[in-house]
């Protein structure tokens, strides 16, 4: 007897962008999800959980901040700078989009199951395996509107559904981290976004400063993640956002425990030229990039070096002082092995230094064993 097929059902989930939050306006994000949930998915996800878990780890890669950093997280920011790389390698923060974040997120709350995940979005960083549909911002609409779920006509508020939560806590549109938990750092960070036409320009005199900041370059090159998009201004875009928004949580909204790979390398071709002025402030470890990967964003791990290893010395550093007390380099107290011939030639010349006659003409001997002969019949005369 044949065992009766078992069905299986994949959970459909869709991730809104934040331009798509905006597009639905004048209608809230709450009608946007209702009407997504009528229309077949089972939850609607913020790509702003992205946005915490990318800014939760850029705060920890600033803890040891000795220079500024630019945040790359943004795939118009890579783009830009990815012929610049290899001037500006040490000054950058690599993360993978919000995007892919927020995906990678949900297959790890999922798992073992693979959940069908759509993204509803402008941002390009959608096109990555992480998402398995990607929908534009007038397609979700259109589709909306053929299912016959009016974004408009929905309800403004949840009663029986427990959405997902879409404050946030670390983060900022785009997955910069605030002001605030860059000010709660050991040693505070300020937030410098470039808004000015001339990206470069303005990144290069900032790197080129010694104070401890972190730039973003998103908002000047159009990050659909962060709200520029349109007309809207640099200065408006993440302002619009957070009016969407519900207040800022006071804790944490995402795990941040999960093993996420949202460190990300951005490759730059070895033949492209350097600006002038990108250069980097501090010595760091460069890492080898594989011939054949395209220069984009590439969502593999960030290996680093394990702390503490240093290479072994055998034997103490030889230290050695003048007269005075200065201490003397070690090119004073080097020393070499002698050949054979030159350690016989020291060897004669210790012995020779050693005997206290050496060299003496033979009348000193005779008088020395005379002096010896006389000295010991006196004792012997006194003593009996």
């Amino acid at each position: 007897m044949t065992a009766p097929a078992v069905s299986l059902t994949v959970p459909s989930l869709l991730v809104l962008g934040t331009d798509t939050v905006l597009a639905a306006a004048p209608a809230t994000p709450v009608q946007l999800a209702h009407a997504c949930l009528a229309s077949g998915f089972q939850a609607v996800i913020p790509a702003s959980w992205g946005d915490e878990l990318i800014a939760a780890r850029a705060l920890e890669r600033l803890r040891d901040i000795d220079a500024p950093r630019v945040q790359c997280s943004c795939p118009h920011v890579s783009k830009r700078l990815a012929e610049h790389g290899e001037a500006i390698a040490p000054q950058l923060l690599h993360f993978v989009p919000p995007p892919i974040a927020t995906a990678q997120y949900l297959r790890a709350v999922y798992a073992p199951v693979r959940p069908h995940i759509t993204y509803a979005g402008g941002c390009p960083a959608a096109a990555d395996e992480a998402i398995d549909a990607w929908l534009s911002v007038a397609g979700l609409m259109d589709m909306l509107i053929e299912r016959g779920f009016p974004v408009l006509e929905q309800p403004t508020e949840f009663d029986s559904v427990l959405p997902p939560d879409r404050r946030r806590h670390f983060s900022e549109p785009g997955g910069i981290p605030s002001r605030l938990a860059l000010r709660k750092l050991t040693t505070p960070v300020d937030l410098v976004e470039l808004r000015g036409a001339d990206v470069v320009v303005d990144l290069a005199q900032h790197l080129l400063s010694t104070s401890f900041t972190l730039i973003d370059a998103s908002l000047s090159l159009g990050c659909f993640c962060s709200g520029a998009t349109g007309d809207v201004s640099a200065e408006a875009a993440r302002a619009r956002v957070r009016e969407q928004e519900p207040p800022r949580a006071p804790s944490p909204i995402v795990d941040h425990s999960m093993p996420l790979v949202i460190d990300a390398i951005v490759h730059a071709p070895s033949t492209s030229p350097k600006p002038p002025g990108l250069r980097p402030i501090t010595a760091q470890t460069t890492e080898t990039v594989p011939e054949g990967v395209p220069a984009a964003v590439d969502t593999m791990a960030r290996r680093r070096s394990p702390p503490g290893i240093s290479r072994p010395g055998f034997g103490a550093t030889p230290v050695r002082r003048s007269d005075a007390g200065r201490q003397l380099p070690r090119a004073f107290v080097a020393r070499r092995r002698s050949s054979p011939r030159s350690g016989m030639r020291q060897a004669l010349i210790r012995s020779r230094v050693s005997s206290p006659f050496a060299g003496r003409p033979p009348w000193v001997w005779m008088a020395a064993a005379s002096v010896a002969v006389l000295g010991l019949a006196l004792l012997f005369r006194f003593v009996l």
